[in-house]
Protein backbone atom coordinates (compact mmCIF):
# COMPACT_ATOMS: atom_id res chain seq x y z
CA UNK A 1 0.00 0.00 0.00
CA UNK A 2 1.70 3.14 -1.21
CA UNK A 3 2.21 5.91 1.10
CA UNK A 4 2.56 9.43 -0.44
CA UNK A 5 4.47 11.85 1.09
CA UNK A 6 1.60 14.38 1.52
CA UNK A 7 -0.61 11.04 3.79
CA UNK A 8 3.17 10.52 5.91
CA UNK A 9 3.00 14.51 6.23
CA UNK A 10 -0.57 14.73 7.63
CA UNK A 11 0.36 11.78 10.01
CA UNK A 12 2.98 12.79 11.43
CA UNK A 13 1.79 16.73 11.34
CA UNK A 14 -1.76 15.13 13.44
CA UNK A 15 0.29 14.44 16.08
CA UNK A 16 0.74 18.04 17.36
CA UNK A 17 3.03 18.43 20.36
CA UNK A 18 5.04 15.67 21.68
CA UNK A 19 6.03 15.82 25.77
CA UNK A 20 7.95 12.86 27.07
CA UNK A 21 9.34 15.00 29.81
CA UNK A 22 5.46 14.60 31.00
CA UNK A 23 5.11 11.41 30.18
CA UNK A 24 7.60 9.00 28.26
CA UNK A 25 5.28 5.84 27.77
CA UNK A 26 2.24 7.58 26.78
CA UNK A 27 4.18 9.67 24.21
CA UNK A 28 5.58 6.71 22.45
CA UNK A 29 1.97 4.76 22.25
CA UNK A 30 0.29 8.03 21.00
CA UNK A 31 3.50 7.93 17.92
CA UNK A 32 3.04 3.72 17.79
CA UNK A 33 -0.91 4.61 17.24
CA UNK A 34 -0.18 7.05 14.62
CA UNK A 35 1.78 4.82 13.09
CA UNK A 36 -0.36 1.85 12.97
CA UNK A 37 -3.13 4.03 11.44
CA UNK A 38 -0.64 5.01 9.01
CA UNK A 39 0.20 1.86 7.42
CA UNK A 40 -3.38 -0.27 8.26
CA UNK A 41 -1.73 -2.44 10.57
CA UNK A 42 -2.28 -4.85 13.84
CA UNK A 43 0.16 -3.48 15.47
CA UNK A 44 3.25 -1.54 15.45
CA UNK A 45 6.03 -1.87 18.43
CA UNK A 46 8.99 -0.40 19.40
CA UNK A 47 11.67 -3.08 20.64
CA UNK A 48 14.46 -1.58 22.89
CA UNK A 49 17.93 -3.42 24.31
CA UNK A 50 16.42 -4.16 27.76
CA UNK A 51 18.91 -4.51 30.88
CA UNK A 52 19.92 -7.51 30.10
CA UNK A 53 21.35 -7.14 26.71
CA UNK A 54 18.05 -8.69 25.42
CA UNK A 55 15.51 -7.23 22.76
CA UNK A 56 12.49 -6.87 24.14
CA UNK A 57 9.17 -4.82 24.18
CA UNK A 58 9.67 -1.77 25.04
CA UNK A 59 5.98 -0.36 23.85
CA UNK A 60 3.65 -0.70 21.43
CA UNK A 61 0.47 1.02 19.94
CA UNK A 62 -2.04 -1.34 21.53
CA UNK A 63 0.03 -2.13 25.12
CA UNK A 64 2.94 -5.02 25.52
CA UNK A 65 2.96 -7.92 23.41
CA UNK A 66 5.29 -10.75 22.89
CA UNK A 67 9.00 -10.21 22.34
CA UNK A 68 9.09 -11.03 18.03
CA UNK A 69 9.98 -9.07 14.81
CA UNK A 70 7.09 -7.62 12.77
CA UNK A 71 6.76 -8.14 9.12
CA UNK A 72 8.32 -4.95 8.30
CA UNK A 73 11.13 -3.56 10.25
CA UNK A 74 13.81 -0.73 10.54
CA UNK A 75 16.67 0.34 13.17
CA UNK A 76 15.80 2.46 15.60
CA UNK A 77 19.22 4.89 16.08
CA UNK A 78 20.59 7.44 19.23
CA UNK A 79 23.46 9.00 19.17
CA UNK A 80 24.85 7.30 16.05
CA UNK A 81 24.32 3.94 17.32
CA UNK A 82 21.28 1.37 17.02
CA UNK A 83 19.07 0.95 20.20
CA UNK A 84 16.35 -0.93 18.71
CA UNK A 85 13.95 -1.54 16.32
CA UNK A 86 10.48 -0.15 15.08
CA UNK A 87 8.43 -3.13 13.69
CA UNK A 88 5.30 -3.33 11.80
CA UNK A 89 2.92 -6.12 11.87
CA UNK A 90 0.06 -7.05 9.61
CA UNK A 91 -2.24 -9.83 10.09
CA UNK A 92 -1.93 -11.12 6.05
CA UNK A 93 1.30 -11.29 3.91
CA UNK A 94 1.81 -7.97 2.39
CA UNK A 95 4.56 -7.12 -0.42
CA UNK A 96 6.45 -3.59 0.98
CA UNK A 97 7.43 -1.03 -1.38
CA UNK A 98 9.43 1.85 -0.95
CA UNK A 99 7.58 4.56 0.38
CA UNK A 100 6.10 2.39 3.02
CA UNK A 101 9.94 1.52 4.01
CA UNK A 102 10.26 5.26 3.81
CA UNK A 103 7.76 6.28 5.75
CA UNK A 104 8.42 3.63 8.65
CA UNK A 105 12.14 5.41 8.99
CA UNK A 106 10.23 8.44 9.02
CA UNK A 107 8.82 7.31 12.29
CA UNK A 108 11.99 5.74 13.42
CA UNK A 109 13.31 9.13 13.26
CA UNK A 110 10.24 10.67 15.35
CA UNK A 111 10.91 7.74 17.63
CA UNK A 112 14.53 8.24 18.20
CA UNK A 113 14.30 12.40 19.02
CA UNK A 114 11.98 11.52 21.54
CA UNK A 115 14.20 8.70 22.75
CA UNK A 116 17.09 11.80 22.74
CA UNK A 117 15.11 14.21 24.47
CA UNK A 118 14.22 11.69 27.10
CA UNK A 119 17.85 10.89 27.78
CA UNK A 120 18.12 14.57 29.27
CA UNK A 121 14.49 14.84 30.54
CA UNK A 122 13.77 13.56 34.51
CA UNK A 123 12.62 10.89 33.38
CA UNK A 124 12.28 7.63 35.17
CA UNK A 125 10.09 3.98 35.15
CA UNK A 126 10.61 1.11 33.15
CA UNK A 127 10.72 2.56 29.95
CA UNK A 128 13.56 5.06 31.12
CA UNK A 129 15.63 2.40 32.49
CA UNK A 130 15.52 -0.21 29.49
CA UNK A 131 16.67 3.34 27.14
CA UNK A 132 19.45 3.71 29.69
CA UNK A 133 20.27 0.48 28.86
CA UNK A 134 19.87 0.24 25.53
CA UNK A 135 22.25 3.33 24.84
CA UNK A 136 25.15 1.76 26.68
CA UNK A 137 25.07 -1.34 24.26
CA UNK A 138 24.38 -0.08 21.31
CA UNK A 139 27.95 0.44 19.83
CA UNK A 140 28.61 -3.62 20.49
CA UNK A 141 25.42 -3.90 18.59
CA UNK A 142 26.01 -1.61 15.67
CA UNK A 143 29.79 -3.36 15.53
CA UNK A 144 28.22 -6.77 15.30
CA UNK A 145 25.21 -5.53 12.68
CA UNK A 146 28.54 -4.02 10.63
CA UNK A 147 30.11 -7.34 10.83
CA UNK A 148 27.06 -9.06 9.14
CA UNK A 149 26.30 -6.88 6.45
CA UNK A 150 29.88 -7.22 5.31
CA UNK A 151 30.68 -11.17 6.10
CA UNK A 152 26.94 -12.32 4.95
CA UNK A 153 25.53 -10.03 2.61
CA UNK A 154 22.59 -8.46 4.63
CA UNK A 155 20.99 -5.54 4.78
CA UNK A 156 21.65 -3.19 8.51
CA UNK A 157 17.43 -3.66 9.03
CA UNK A 158 18.34 -7.64 8.21
CA UNK A 159 21.43 -7.94 10.45
CA UNK A 160 19.84 -6.56 13.41
CA UNK A 161 16.92 -8.76 12.90
CA UNK A 162 18.24 -11.95 12.94
CA UNK A 163 20.76 -10.82 15.75
CA UNK A 164 17.51 -11.00 18.10
CA UNK A 165 15.92 -13.87 16.41
CA UNK A 166 19.60 -15.87 16.77
CA UNK A 167 19.66 -14.64 20.39
CA UNK A 168 16.13 -16.07 20.85
CA UNK A 169 17.00 -19.07 19.20
CA UNK A 170 19.82 -19.73 21.77
CA UNK A 171 18.32 -18.78 24.66
CA UNK A 172 21.01 -16.15 25.35
CA UNK A 173 20.67 -12.15 25.42
CA UNK A 174 21.47 -10.27 22.02
CA UNK A 175 24.26 -8.51 23.47
CA UNK A 176 25.96 -11.81 24.17
CA UNK A 177 25.12 -12.74 21.10
CA UNK A 178 26.12 -9.38 19.24
CA UNK A 179 29.59 -9.73 21.46
CA UNK A 180 29.98 -13.60 19.98
CA UNK A 181 29.51 -11.82 16.24
CA UNK A 182 32.33 -9.83 17.38
CA UNK A 183 34.45 -11.96 18.82
CA UNK A 184 34.51 -13.85 15.56
CA UNK A 185 32.21 -16.75 16.83
CA UNK A 186 31.01 -18.90 14.06
CA UNK A 187 27.35 -18.49 13.07
CA UNK A 188 24.17 -20.17 13.41
CA UNK A 189 23.66 -21.83 11.07
CA UNK A 190 20.16 -22.68 10.90
CA UNK A 191 19.19 -18.76 11.45
CA UNK A 192 21.43 -18.10 8.40
CA UNK A 193 19.32 -20.30 6.38
CA UNK A 194 15.92 -19.36 7.81
CA UNK A 195 17.11 -15.60 6.86
CA UNK A 196 18.06 -16.42 3.18
CA UNK A 197 14.98 -18.68 3.26
CA UNK A 198 12.22 -15.38 3.68
CA UNK A 199 14.39 -13.49 1.34
CA UNK A 200 13.90 -16.09 -1.06
CA UNK A 201 10.02 -15.73 0.18
CA UNK A 202 9.37 -12.59 -0.84
CA UNK A 203 11.32 -12.61 -4.21
CA UNK A 204 9.12 -15.51 -5.06
CA UNK A 205 6.05 -13.25 -3.57
CA UNK A 206 7.02 -10.72 -5.65
CA UNK A 207 7.67 -12.86 -9.02
CA UNK A 208 4.03 -13.88 -8.44
CA UNK A 209 2.72 -10.11 -8.06
CA UNK A 210 4.58 -9.02 -11.18
CA UNK A 211 3.11 -11.97 -13.32
CA UNK A 212 -0.29 -11.69 -12.29
CA UNK A 213 0.06 -7.53 -13.07
CA UNK A 214 1.61 -8.94 -16.60
CA UNK A 215 -1.47 -11.59 -17.02
CA UNK A 216 -3.85 -8.81 -16.07
CA UNK A 217 -2.57 -5.94 -18.54
CA UNK A 218 -2.59 -8.18 -21.27
CA UNK A 219 -5.60 -9.74 -21.26
CA UNK A 220 -6.70 -5.69 -20.98
CA UNK A 221 -5.20 -4.92 -23.57
CA UNK A 222 -6.84 -8.16 -25.93
CA UNK A 223 -10.38 -7.00 -24.58
CA UNK A 224 -9.32 -2.96 -25.97
CA UNK A 225 -8.19 -4.72 -29.59
CA UNK A 226 -11.54 -6.67 -29.85
CA UNK A 227 -13.11 -3.09 -29.34
CA UNK A 228 -11.05 -1.02 -31.56
CA UNK A 229 -9.36 0.57 -29.29
CA UNK A 230 -5.66 0.52 -30.34
CA UNK A 231 -4.27 3.38 -28.32
CA UNK A 232 -5.60 1.93 -24.84
CA UNK A 233 -4.48 -1.66 -26.24
CA UNK A 234 -0.68 -0.33 -26.62
CA UNK A 235 -0.72 1.56 -23.52
CA UNK A 236 -1.93 -2.06 -21.78
CA UNK A 237 0.81 -3.88 -23.62
CA UNK A 238 3.68 -1.22 -22.36
CA UNK A 239 2.46 -1.98 -18.72
CA UNK A 240 2.77 -5.49 -19.62
CA UNK A 241 6.22 -5.73 -20.49
CA UNK A 242 7.29 -3.65 -17.58
CA UNK A 243 5.80 -5.96 -15.69
CA UNK A 244 7.91 -8.44 -17.18
CA UNK A 245 10.79 -6.62 -16.68
CA UNK A 246 10.07 -6.46 -13.03
CA UNK A 247 9.77 -10.39 -12.99
CA UNK A 248 13.48 -10.64 -14.55
CA UNK A 249 14.46 -8.37 -11.43
CA UNK A 250 12.93 -10.39 -9.17
CA UNK A 251 14.22 -13.79 -10.22
CA UNK A 252 17.53 -12.20 -11.04
CA UNK A 253 17.28 -11.07 -7.07
CA UNK A 254 16.26 -14.91 -6.01
CA UNK A 255 18.71 -16.46 -7.75
CA UNK A 256 21.43 -14.12 -5.96
CA UNK A 257 19.95 -15.10 -2.71
CA UNK A 258 20.05 -18.39 -3.57
CA UNK A 259 23.84 -18.59 -4.87
CA UNK A 260 24.97 -16.91 -1.41
CA UNK A 261 27.35 -19.61 0.46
Amino acid sequence: MPIAPAQLARSLGALGPLDVERELAGTLQQVLRSAKTLFDAARVGLMLVDEDGALGWASASDGMAEARSGNLTVPVHVGGGPVGTLDVSVTAPRRWDDSEVAALHAYAGMVASLLVAAVTAPVTGRLADQLRAALEHRLLIEQAVEILVDREGLDAQAALAWLGAAARSSGCPLIQMARDVVGGAPLPSDRLAQARAQRREATDLEVATHRRDSELHEGAARGYERRGQAGRAQTERLQAAAARGRIIDAEAERRRADAEP
